[in-house]
């Protein structure tokens, strides 16, 4: 009966262990892909389009080409944009915020402070593993 429970144990810690390795092992996995993908920015973005029209289009060589040239140029026109736009957008998203806090208590208030803090430096973050980007042209 013992010796049942210890290989029991030692199972069961086993399938513990190994669920725990798989779960870390898929997040640093997953984290790697995911910060790899946003430092290369529209490049990425515009791989990833065209492999996925590639494949379900079956496209040629050719096809593959000239597609990859009109994403990457979409891509870095819709960067252009949004670019420009940021500014204002960052204003919006102020203004909002002013508004909302109008609205709130004092404890309320300050717990919304903290989210809006955490949000900035969840911003910050991406912001320094992107590629530096040229200053919007107007």
């Amino acid at each position: 009966m013992n010796n049942k429970l210890k290989v029991s144990v030692g199972v069961l810690l086993v399938f513990v262990l190994g669920i725990l390795a798989g779960s870390f092992g898929t997040q640093a996995y997953l984290k790697y892909r995911v910060s790899h993908f946003v430092q290369r920015g529209q490049e990425a973005r515009a791989e990833l389009f065209l492999g996925r029209l590639s494949r379900d289009l079956d496209l040629a060589e050719a096809q593959r080409t000239e597609i990859g040239k009109i994403l990457r140029d979409s891509q870095q026109r819709l960067a252009q944009i949004s670019q420009r736009c940021q500014p204002e957008i960052r204003g919006i998203t102020e203004h909002g915020f002013a508004m909302i806090r109008e609205c709130l208590s004092d404890e309320q208030r300050e717990k919304f402070e903290r989210l809006q803090r955490k949000f900035q430096q969840r911003r910050r973050h991406r912001m320094f593993r992107r590629p530096l980007q040229p200053p919007p042209c107007d």
